[in-house]
């Protein structure tokens, strides 16, 4: 019964969200582009500055979805729903003046569940892009005076998302090692380097892991222009409207490895062997000391490493990603008139010069991929760190090529638990997960030879919730951050961002013999 009443929540939020794209935004740079770009990861990742593409979530509980690289669903081994807001209060400065705004809005709802025993799947909802700005430019115009430039614009995309995740090689090393397991020496065919070589590969294999999402990006977008003379007697005032309406599909792929250290050689301890074998040949007393240094050159040459099980494991996680750049079909109106303003401020059109209606044209996607590197010490550190590119340059809106430069992004990530698993007193504070993040973007949007870039830092916490306080989590972040400057006149955004997100993991889908 608890498991059909979140289910049913989870559709409930969908077909909310499904309604219309938000509008969260009041940023002056959501004018170019497709507007204002979402993150594609949920709260766990914000918390870490957004990285997530060599993330790989935990085998146990409590799970968590990477919805930014697909090849991460693999690891869902309990079904997973997670639902997160964001609140934003933002700062806008610039020409000696400030502007404070902000907004809540629904962030992602999602649905994971795992397929057999090598992989898994994830659907859900989250908003793509967001626009929402009301600009003024006064400008003094010789013979004109002042003429007022007007721009302003709404409306978002949303993204509905189905992807599955597999480890084709799960079985790789154990059936490596196995076949090479009771093997006589004097039979073996691989040396002792070349063996080392293969393991090392067939770990690789068996942390393979491959996802791919399948995306459907829907909204419609309004941007309006006006050009306003001072006189309407001499000057027609101008008006210029663009409605999109889109719906079509994309999609991204990804895949993540890893490899494990459970043991190191310790040097020191394989001298101790050798010195201990040379004591007790020596108390013999049949060997000389000549004897004895040769048998110890042996020793060197011949006695293998010795190996230092460590007590936490060591794991080194990669990771690729890539959206694809697709076009997508779009529907799409087109006005602009000429008009006056009577002494009352109401519009009189003089002339329509263009009005096109249900036109057909396409977008172009960027093109972006990203490299990710980890390191994981047990259950207890995470880091994980983020290179990706966007191909903003490459970006066509209704087939005319932008102006925009590609974008460079970098993020680095630590989640931090003291004692995941611990129990007695005290042990609620041992198994909170505590985040930290930076994050930087070079930026797309090219302003009088000026790129608006941006950075943030993030902090956040991880909150065990449910019976034993495992199989759940609530995940809280703030993040602090900057886009744009104020030189050459532009504006600067200092943002405060809170994201969070409720986590639920259980094993539904059961049968059971007694109800």
């Amino acid at each position: 019964m608890k498991n059909r009443l979140a289910f049913f929540l989870f559709l409930f939020i969908l077909k909310s969200s499904f309604y219309k794209a938000q509008n969260n935004t009041f940023s002056p740079y959501s004018r170019f582009g497709l507007g204002e770009m979402n993150t594609t990861t949920f709260a766990h990742n914000a918390g870490m500055g957004g990285a997530y593409v060599a993330l790989k979530p935990d085998s146990l509980m409590p799970i968590f979805i990477n919805a930014g690289n697909p090849a991460a669903y693999s690891l869902i081994k309990l079904t997973c729903l997670e639902v997160g807001g964001t609140f934003v209060n933002s700062v806008f400065s610039g020409n000696n003046s400030s502007l404070n705004k902000w907004s809540t809005s629904f962030s992602y709802g999602a649905l994971g569940f795992p397929i057999k025993n090598n992989g898994g799947a994830c659907f859900g909802i989250m908003p793509y892009s967001s626009t929402g700005y009301d600009l003024k430019n006064t400008v003094i115009e010789d013979g004109i005076g002042s003429v007022n430039y007007l721009y302003s614009g709404s409306g978002g995309l949303n993204k509905v998302f189905a992807g599955y995740g597999i480890m084709p090689f799960q079985n790789a090393l154990v059936s490596f090692r196995t076949n090479n397991l009771y093997i006589n020496d004097s039979l073996k065919k691989l040396s002792r380097s070349a063996y080392k070589a293969k393991e090392f590969g067939n770990k690789l294999l068996s942390d393979f892991s491959i996802g791919f999402n399948a995306n459907y990006i829907f909204g419609s977008m309004e941007q309006t222009a006006r050009v306003v003379y001072p006189s309407s007697i001499f000057f027609n005032n101008t008006y210029r409207r663009r409605s999109l309406n889109l719906g079509d599909f994309t999609g991204n792929f990804g895949i993540q490895t890893a490899i494990t250290i459970d043991s190191i050689s310790n040097e020191k301890e394989r001298l101790k062997r050798i010195d201990r074998e040379i004591e007790k040949l020596s108390a013999l007393g049949i060997y000389s000391n000549n004897e004895l240094k040769q048998v110890k050159d042996s020793l060197n040459r011949t006695m293998g490493f010795h190996k230092r099980r460590l007590s936490e494991k060591v794991k080194i996680t990669f990771g690729y990603f890539m959206a694809l750049n697709n076009a997508l079909k779009v529907n799409y109106d087109a006005e602009v008139l000429n008009y006056i303003l009577d002494g009352g401020g109401a519009e009189t059109i003089r002339d329509t010069v263009l009005y096109t209606a249900n036109q057909k044209g396409t977008i172009t996607l960027p093109l972006e991929q990203g490299f990710g590197i980890g390191f994981k010490k047990g259950e207890r550190i995470n880091i994980v760190a983020d290179f990706a590119i966007t191909n903003w340059s490459q970006f066509k809106y209704l087939d005319n090529i932008s102006d925009l430069k590609d974008n460079y992004r970098i993020a680095l990530g630590l989640n931090y638990v003291p004692e995941k698993y611990a129990a007695g007193s005290g042990a609620f504070f041992r198994k909170l997960n505590y985040r930290f993040g930076i994050n930087y973007q070079t930026g797309y949007i090219n302003i009088k030879n000026t790129l608006i870039s941006s950075y943030g830092i993030t902090a956040g916490l991880g909150i065990p919730v449910g019976i034993g306080r495992l199989s759940s989590m609530v995940n809280v972040s703030v993040q602090y951050g900057q886009t744009g400057t104020t030189s050459s006149n532009l504006t600067k955004e200092n943002y405060w961002k809170v994201n969070f997100g409720f986590n639920f993991s259980d094993r539904w889908f059961q049968k059971f013999r007694h109800d």
